[in-house]
């Protein structure tokens, strides 16, 4: 038998060197978090610092909502058109340069009179630098679907989704430590900080490869076999219109809103009933904590069974019962009581994240992941906008604290029951991603097969 004849059947592995690239992206992603938080975690300093409100202040957070919309289709098209390096050395360039640019602000003088020079370099650096995120955030999915095979996608995109959130319980404590919010001469050392902490952070991904070798899995093998590329446009137009990927949109992006409303909020709802900043951030902190022990959790747990919807049908309604609890929960001396909902929430949320991202692949394969994710985590963002905003309006302390009514909680109780517990049971699409790569192994198999008894036969043959 002819030699060119022969088949040679697929052999998928992995291979080390995904490690050291979900370590750039873990990486990036907490460089972006700490210039992010850099001035809302010292409120006051920044305050001064600056020479402006408060309000501007929060700003310099807000920011970073608006640009994750505005450059989450630029990441995913970066990253189907001109691969995962050079999409995270862009992402990790504009950070840098952000970040530098808001540390220079420092050497143009500042007073109540003529604030505008500092205050004009250090909005702009931080709308460059808000601009980077969606390229660290976006990528945990992409990156999972291209390195890793079927057994650790999930821990994988998990690893690098809730390295965001754990940034943020980090910076939370680390910037308070080298900026005194009583000492707004003091607020440079932060700013400083986190320049050198994006200078740190761009140099692992001058050496992460776009691609394995050779491919972990059939569905990375057909993506990596792939002769005419399909338009990223048209692409995002089959995402937007596959209407179960819409009704996990709903889903996600409400608890992504939900958390992050409910996290920046909290002093806001809690402080009417006599409860301190510092235990608003004791009751943050533990939502954030449990969230990451539910992510740890779930991930290598779905990896296993692959049960993404199962795992979504049950953390969803139990982050939902705890959000409509804690609108009876905050009141007065009930301190251990919101604590433990805001621990099973978090914990509840964190762990349908990575199940959701990873099911969304599933819903749209063949359509590649850095389409659907960005529009997940854009919606998300999109979403904690409208909240910020619409709780802080319908906040009212003195109403809160005459009736124990709270009108910004039960505006999220029922946001929550509306467009997340609801909309998740209607979610039934099969797993086209998982299916297709079980029916492409059993192909393999089959022709495997086939290729042995024909070389038997000829031996056979041979013989005779």
């Amino acid at each position: 038998m002819d030699s060119a004849e022969e088949h040679h059947p697929v052999v998928y592995r992995t291979y080390k060197a995904r490690y050291f690239g979900l370590f750039a992206i873990v990486l990036l992603n907490i460089a972006t978090t700490f210039v992010w938080l850099t001035y809302s975690s010292v409120p006051e300093a920044a305050a001064a610092y600056l020479n402006c409100s408060s309000f501007l202040v929060s700003v310099t957070s807000i920011l970073y909502f608006f640009a994750f919309i505005v450059m989450a289709p630029v990441s995913g098209w970066m990253f189907e058109k001109r691969g995962i390096k050079k999409a995270l050395l862009f992402g990790a360039g504009i950070q840098v340069l952000g970040a530098w640019l808001r540390y220079f602000g420092h050497f143009v003088e500042s007073t109540p009179e003529n604030r505008t020079g500092r205050l004009v370099l250090t909005l702009l650096g931080q709308v460059i630098a808000a601009g980077a995120q969606p390229f660290f955030m976006n990528l945990p999915p992409k990156f999972a679907a291209v390195w890793f095979s079927e057994s650790g996608r999930t821990t994988a995109t998990m690893i690098g989704t809730v390295s965001n959130a754990s940034a943020a319980a980090l910076a939370q404590l680390i910037i308070p430590i080298i900026t005194d919010d009583s000492k707004p001469e003091t607020m440079p050392n932060s700013v400083l900080f986190t320049a050198v902490l994006s200078i740190v952070a761009i140099i692992p991904a001058f050496f992460v490869a776009d691609r394995p070798p050779t491919p972990p899995s059939p569905s990375a093998a057909e993506a990596l076999q792939q002769t005419v590329e399909e338009p990223f446009y048209i692409s995002l137009r089959k995402v937007g219109t596959n209407k179960q990927f819409l009704l996990l949109l709903l889903v996600f992006g409400s608890l992504v809103g939900i958390f992050n409303s409910v996290t920046s909020l909290l002093a806001t709802f809690t402080g009417p009933y006599g409860y301190s900043s510092n235990q608003a951030g004791y009751l943050g902190a533990g939502m954030v904590l449990a969230g990451l022990v539910g992510a740890a959790v779930s991930g290598p747990l779905v990896d296993k069974t692959k049960q993404y919807k199962s795992v979504c049908k049950t953390a969803v309604p139990v982050a939902s019962a705890c959000v409509i609890g804690f609108v009876f929960a905050v009141r007065r001396d009930f301190f251990a009581g919101m604590l433990a909902l805001l621990i099973i929430s978090g914990f509840a949320a964190f762990a349908a994240l990575p199940a959701a991202l990873e099911l969304a692949v599933e819903i749209t394969y063949p359509v590649t992941p850095a389409s659907s994710t960005p529009i997940l985590w854009a919606f998300g963002q999109l979403v904690a906008i409208i909240m910020l905003f619409t709780l802080q309006a319908l906040q009212d302390d003195e109403l809160s604290a005459r009736t124990g009514l709270n009108p910004p909680l039960i505006f999220n109780a029922a946001w929550c029951v509306v467009f997340a517990l609801i909309p998740v049971y209607f979610v039934n699409s099969p797993y086209k991603r998982l299916e297709a790569e079980a029916e492409s192994r059993r192909r393999d198999e089959v022709e495997e097969m086939a290729s042995v008894g024909s070389k038997v036969q000829c031996n056979e043959k041979e013989e005779v």
